[in-house]
This record gives structure tokens, C-alpha cells and sequence, in this order.
């Protein structure tokens, strides 16, 4: 890092951390560019495999209509949705690499990714840590020692693995809970978080980690996930091969007892039944009784799917095989159909409806298709036909290196000093989805059911009326044969006299990193830090208000969000007249400096370089995060003092 760089950096961080605890805005240099020589890897996350996009559909007019019912017509119109539908599910083996080291050295990128979301959503992103590494993790009131900085996860690989992700073993310290405090802090996160389950009659570690996180986070803890994917515990051997339904609710009943024993400040707080849908299906479950029996602990009906397999053992076809049936309304539709039927039932008993995890495919996805632009359009119809079928949210999975599905992920540490992050295709699904339905959380959806499998399109009210229409136009032809007008109707009124559009576009559905989202894209590989570069677009288009219609172009592949009034824009735009809340990196990540905001922030502070914290250390007088300004004082006064004197060495 230059010392003109270093410098600036240094006095961007002074002067916010010296007045109050705030984020500083001033912008670093970004990470390598092109005129550098990327390490290419085999890795999934960074796989080189381009796929063919499919023969584009024919017979279709270049002319669709796409009609709009009044609300008070739709029997299906869903329930009232947030901008942050979309969220991440991290799995806990990679929260080191994609949080950050511990509660003081958070991940700019991370932040950034997820402030985007905030930003258009008026709501804090919902993060779910756990995964496959959450069943068999041990929680320590002590940090991990590995190299310079204190850890607050440390990893493992069990002489016998029978999961078929290969994921490994995990111990995790009490400070991971402090450094998702401190997110919280910085962006209103709400979290999800599992619960090691391998041994429910041995459940003391996890009751004290139950404890805690409850203390610590308040009420940004959303809900805690006993288990994860039951019923693959035997498959996984992680139980007998005669595993059960009811040996599961013995568990459970053993478990939740020693939940009301200790002492747990909220006991209704259980996500289940955390099923992968595999050999127990949801019905399976409510018809042997899970609803009545657990009631009262549970607070979220949440549960892991895949619409793919592409585990070791378990692939049926090539990424090239599979890809022609990810860019048709047909998979959305087979998805959201998979739980329509549980639905009145669940959210009759007050539980809302997750998808805790998903993506893709199972075991990290199909090279080529996962991280390329079929993910983006798959991940926002299937999104938003869940919405539209009473589901909640829809979380999307990060785990290593080797998953193809990434929305983010972070450089290999031997190079993390060098190269940026990398934002996977399937991200910019959560952007869109995100504007979709804007701020006001009180937007409700229907499926058009337009006549196409090709060109699905879905209508979005507020307060009864009409305010957004969202497109999908999934063939992938460079010649324009396959590009359309949608021509846009309202039932019963007529249309204003403009319309606003925001496109995702990509030259075809095999493009992994030339993706835009209003004109503004997340860069490409190794280019990342989270923020978006470039100008955002939107085309104003203007209706014929006598013929009621106003003509939206569709090219192939894209997407693209109508707002049928420019108050509706308005509450899906980021604020505008102040700064980006955005997190500024440098290139240099052993250059501590750079986590100043994640430092300001701080909450509970280390002990040392082993952290020996007492796990009670989190009062009522603190704030629902588990945040004391008032203990943070010294450190803000050290900090001051610390780049003063890096300045006075480095003038």
C-alpha cells in the first residue's frame, strides 16, 4: 500500500472513531484488476467451465400481454413481504473466512455485500449460521490461537466422515457470538443459529450456547435451529440405520426439557423441523404430530431443500444436461409445490415458513451453471413463487472454496493479500428480489400465470393497489429473434402515463461475471469488495394511456422490475442525498487498519490474545445487540492514540 493510501486511510479512520462510533466512508483503493494475472483454481468457486446455453424456445410472439387484476379479484395474492426475502445461509465451517478472524477483525466485503440488501430492503439481511458443521460443534469461552490473531473457530477432519459434502468437524468460541453482535450493530442483522445435535442426551454445551446467544443478541436472534436435515441422520451416520420420526421427538422432548431447566431467557425460540425433505417429508412430520407436541417452543416452521443433487454418488447428469431445466417458470413452479400443501396448516399454528438453506443444488452445486447468470433468474423466480406461495424467506448457502454456488466468497488465504473477493451470479438474485419488494414490508405477490414457461411474470401490490411488475425472460439468444415486448395492462383503470424499469442483464445464461443489475455490477473474479461499480440505470419508458398499455422490452436473457409509480421506485432505491453505507477495504488485509469499522463498532471487546472472557459479560443494561457504548470509551481513546503514532512514523 502506498503511503499517500495508508495515510488517508489512516485519517479516515481517526477522525470517525475519535467523535463517535461510526462507519468512515472515505473509499480505499480497490483490490488487483485485470492488468493482474489471476491464479486460476480448479475450485469450485472459481471453476473456468462455460456451458452451452440451450436452443432458445421458438414459436413465440414478440408481442406478450401481461395483464394486471385488481388485488380485490385475487383469491392467491400472498402475504404481506420485506425486501430482505432473500438472505445467506453461512455455513458454520467458513464463518472464520466470511465474517471474519473474530469480533474485531470483521470482512469489509461481508458487510458490504449484506448493506446492499439493507440499503433496498429498509430492513436489516437475515443471516442463518449452522449447516452440516453445526450438529457436532463444540462451543469454548475461549478464543483459538493460529498465527497473529485470536480465532473464533477452529476445524478439523474426522478420521470417519459417512457425510457426503465432506465438510469438516468444527469447534467454535463464544466470540462468534460477539462478532454477529457486532454486525447487528453495524447493519440491523437478524440471525438464525444452529444447534449442535449429535448427542441430545448430552446437550449441556449446547444449552450454555443457547444461553448466551440469546444474551447476547436480544432480539435480533430470530430463532435457533435444533438440528440439522434429521432425516438424513442415518444416511449421514449420524444415527442408526433404523432412525425414526419418533426417535426423533424422543430427542427432542429430552432436549426441550433441558431447555426449560436451564437458563434459557426465552424458551419459544426452535426452528424445526430442520428436515432436508428427503425420507420424512414435512406432511410426514405434522401428521405424527410435531406441531401439537412442540408448539410450544416452536417459533419458525424452517426447513433445508435442494431442487438438485449433486452429491458424490448421487448426480444423475452433467451440469450441460441439467441446465435447460433451470430456466423455465416450470422448475419455480415444482419447487414452491413441494410445501403449498403444509402451508395453511403451518401458518395456521402462527408459524412463518423458511427455507433455512438452499441453492442450486445439493453439495456445492453444477459448475458452469451454478455460478453463471441461470443462477440469477432461477433464484428470483423460484424466490419470488415461493413468496407468492406464503413462504417467508428464502436463504441462500455460502460455504468454501469448493461450492459452485457461492453468492460471495473470499480469496484463498495465500492470496488474500493480493486478489478481492468474488460475488457469484446467484447474488444479484437477492438484489433484484430485494427492490422487488422495496420498503414498505406490506408488499404482496401473485403469479401472473402468464403462457409461457419462458416468460413468467408476477405483480406486486401495496396497500391494494398495483406498484411493480417483475419480468423474467429466459431464453438466451444474441440475435434478438427471442427478445419481446411485454405490453403491461391494468384491469379495471388505466396505465400511468410512464413506467420506470431496471433490468439484469448478461450477454447470455452461461455468463459467470458481465452481469449488471441496473447498470451496476459486482465485478468479477477476484475483483470484489462488495460494493457496487458504476452508474445505476433506469429507463423511463412512456405508456399509451389511451390503448391502457405501456410496452416493456425484454431482451434475451434478462430480468426486469417495472415500477408502475415513481413512489414505488422510491421506497426500492437506496437513500439518496447521503453516503453509501458501504465499508472501505485495501488490498492489504494483514494491514489491521483495515477493519476500522467493524473496530468502532466493537463490542464486548478480547481479553487478550486468548480470550478468557467470562460468558456472562452481557448485561441488561446493553442494548438488544448486546452492545455497551460506554465500555467502548477506552478502546476508541487507544485506537486515537495508536494511529497518531502510526502517523508521526509514517510523516
Amino acid at each position: 500500500m502506498s503511503f499517500r493510501l495508508r495515510t488517508t486511510l489512516l485519517l479516515s479512520i481517526l477522525f470517525s472513531s475519535c467523535n463517535a462510533v461510526t462507519i468512515y466512508t472515505t473509499l480505499a483503493s480497490g483490490y488487483a484488476t485485470t492488468s493482474a494475472a489471476y491464479p486460476i483454481s480448479s475450485n469450485g468457486a472459481y471453476n473456468q467451465e462455460v456451458l452451452s446455453p440451450p436452443t432458445p424456445p421458438t414459436g413465440l410472439s414478440q408481442q406478450w400481454a401481461a395483464k394486471i387484476q385488481p388485488a380485490n379479484t385475487l383469491a392467491n395474492l400472498s402475504i404481506s413481504h420485506k425486501g430482505n426475502f432473500i438472505g445467506f445461509s453461512v455455513e458454520l465451517s467458513v464463518v472464520g473466512q466470511v465474517l471474519g478472524v473474530n469480533s474485531s477483525f470483521l470482512q469489509p466485503p461481508f458487510l458490504n455485500h449484506l448493506a446492499n440488501i439493507k440499503e433496498r430492503a429498509g430492513a436489516g439481511p437475515i443471516v442463518r449460521i449452522g449447516g452440516n458443521t453445526q450438529d457436532q460443534a463444540t462451543m469454548y469461552n475461549k478464543t483459538f490461537l493460529d498465527g497473529d490473531d485470536p480465532q473464533m473457530i477452529s476445524k478439523y477432519q474426522p478420521t470417519v466422515n459417512g457425510n457426503p459434502t465432506g465438510t469438516p468437524e468444527v469447534d467454535f468460541a463464544v466470540e462468534l457470538f460477539y462478532a454477529m453482535g457486532n454486525i447487528t450493530k453495524l447493519l440491523n442483522v437478524d440471525w438464525y443459529f444452529g444447534l449442535q445435535f449429535i448427542n441430545p442426551y448430552n446437550n449441556t454445551n449446547a444449552l450454555e450456547a443457547a444461553t448466551i446467544i440469546q444474551e447476547v443478541l436480544g432480539d435480533h436472534l430470530i430463532s435457533l435451529q435444533l438440528g440439522n436435515e434429521p432425516d438424513l441422520y442415518a444416511d449421514h451416520k449420524k444415527r442408526p440405520s433404523n432412525y425414526s420420526i419418533q426417535d426423533y421427538f424422543s430427542e427432542y422432548v429430552y432436549y426441550l426439557s433441558s431447555l426449560d431447566a436451564s437458563g434459557a431467557p426465552n424458551k419459544k425460540t426452535i426452528l424445526g423441523p430442520s428436515v432436508a425433505t428427503g425420507p420424512w417429508s414435512c406432511q410426514d412430520l405434522i401428521n405424527a404430530g410435531y406441531l401439537t407436541e412442540f408448539q410450544n417452543y416452536l417459533n419458525v416452521w424452517g426447513l433445508m431443500h435442494y431442487p438438485s443433487e449433486n452429491c458424490p454418488g448421487l448426480q444423475s447428469m452433467t451440469s450441460q444436461q441439467v441446465l435447460p431445466t433451470f430456466l423455465t417458470h416450470s422448475s419455480a413452479l415444482a419447487y414452491s409445490a413441494e410445501f403449498a400443501p403444509i402451508v395453511p396448516e403451518v401458518m395456521a399454528a402462527g408459524l412463518p415458513i423458511v427455507i433455512l438453506e438452499t441453492n442450486t443444488a445439493s453439495c456445492g452445486g453444477f459448475p458452469g451453471l451454478s455460478d453463471a447468470f441461470t443462477s440469477s433468474l432461477w433464484a428470483i423466480d423460484n424466490a419470488l413463487m415461493l413468496a407468492a406461495t406464503n413462504i417467508s424467506t428464502f436463504l441462500l448457502h455460502v460455504g468454501g472454496h469448493g461450492e459452485n454456488y457461492n453468492p460471495f466468497t473470499p480469496p484463498p488465504t495465500n492470496i488474500s493479500s493480493t486478489y478481492g473477493w468474488t460475488t457469484g451470479a446467484v447474488y444479484y438474485a437477492a438484489l433484484a428480489v430485494a427492490e422487488t419488494f422495496g420498503s414498505s414490508n406490506a408488499s404482496q405477490i401473485v403469479d401472473m400465470n402468464l403462457p409461457s414457461e419462458f416468460r413468467p411474470g408476477y405483480a406486486i401490490y401495496e396497500d391494494g393497489l398495483p406498484t411493480r411488475v417483475a419480468l423474467i425472460n429466459y431464453a438466451s439468444d444474441d440475435t434478438g429473434a427471442s427478445d419481446y415486448d411485454a405490453v403491461i395492462q391494468i384491469a379495471g383503470t388505466t396505465v400511468p402515463n410512464h413506467v420506470n424499469v431496471r433490468y439484469l442483464s448478461a450477454p447470455s445464461v452461461s455468463e459467470k461475471y458481465n452481469i449488471t443489475w441496473a447498470g451496476q455490477t459486482m465485478g468479477g473474479q477476484f475483483e470484489s469488495d462488495g460494493r457496487l461499480q458504476g452508474t445505476q440505470e433506469t429507463k423511463t419508458i412512456e405508456c399509451d394511456q389511451a390503448n391502457n398499455q405501456c410496452i416493456v422490452p425484454m431482451r434475451a436473457p434478462s430480468f426486469a422490475l417495472v415500477f408502475l409509480t415513481d413512489d414505488a421506485m422510491a421506497r426500492s432505491t437506496t437513500p439518496q442525498g447521503s453516503a453509501s453505507l458501504t465499508f472501505a477495504t485495501t488490498a492489504t488485509t494483514d494491514d489491521r487498519l483495515m477493519i476500522a469499522p467493524s473496530v468502532l463498532a466493537k463490542m464486548n471487546g478480547s481479553g487478550g490474545p486468548v480470550n478468557t472472557r467470562p460468558v456472562g459479560n452481557t448485561g441488561k443494561s446493553q442494548s438488544s445487540a448486546g452492545i455497551s457504548r460506554s465500555s467502548f470509551t477506552p478502546v476508541l481513546n487507544l485506537l486515537c492514540g495508536v494511529i497518531m503514532g502510526c502517523l508521526l512514523v509514517l510523516v
